[in-house]
């Protein structure tokens, strides 16, 4: 993605920290886990875990981001500095979509 205003190093500091969640134990990540689709902070997979075959295997997590206040706190605990890394930038960077 280019010219949407957010500096690489940014950027960059978000993919790490997500690694670093998705390089958790499964029993942390699990605490995000939700099969409901309505749910603001959603970890899941891109397929049906009870009823397909694995074929093409992605997890996501999925985070409400605005407005930053109602949301952040339900955001995940670990790693540590996950929500720090994610709020800071944000707040920073106002983002119209």
């Amino acid at each position: 993605v280019k010219n949407h205003g957010i500096a690489d190093s940014v950027m960059n500091d978000m993919m790490e920290i997500s690694r670093r969640f998705f390089r958790l134990p499964e029993s942390e990540r699990l605490k995000s886990y939700s099969e409901d689709p309505t749910k603001t902070v959603r970890l899941s997979t891109s397929f049906n875990v009870k009823k397909e075959k694995v074929s093409n295997w992605r997890d996501y997590l999925r985070l409400h981001c605005y407005p930053l206040e109602d949301y952040a706190q339900h955001w995940p605990a670990q790693p540590s500095n996950f929500r720090f890394a994610f709020c800071l930038p944000l707040k920073r960077n106002t983002v119209i979509w």
